[in-house]
């Protein structure tokens, strides 16, 4: 498996970030590779309204736990691929195309 177009990123605590990577990839990949922290995504283009809601407003979004880790999952945009990240806190995330 190859990564392509790596985008680097620090959070801001419960704030939206979209990540546009350069064509519309199968799958991305989010890895959060410095201060662990909560933090939701998705690969559908769609903004993350809050990480303090319900566990049903944040339903459809993935999410990784406060530790070193990764996640892969399907993109489900059209066009270049679209991830939008929020966090509790303010992890360093990598995101890719694979």
């Amino acid at each position: 498996m190859s990564a392509n177009n790596p985008q680097h990123v620090t959070l801001v605590a419960d704030t939206d970030t979209t990540v546009t990577l350069d064509a519309n990839y199968a799958r991305v990949q989010v890895t959060m590779t410095a201060n662990p922290a909560v933090t939701y995504f998705n690969a559908r283009g769609a903004a993350i309204s809050t990480t303090g809601g319900t566990l049903a407003s944040l339903a459809g979004n993935h999410s990784l736990p406060a530790v070193l880790c990764s996640l892969n999952v399907a993109d489900e945009t059209s066009g270049n691929s679209v991830v939008h990240l929020r966090s509790v806190g303010t992890p360093t995330v990598t995101v890719w195309g694979i």
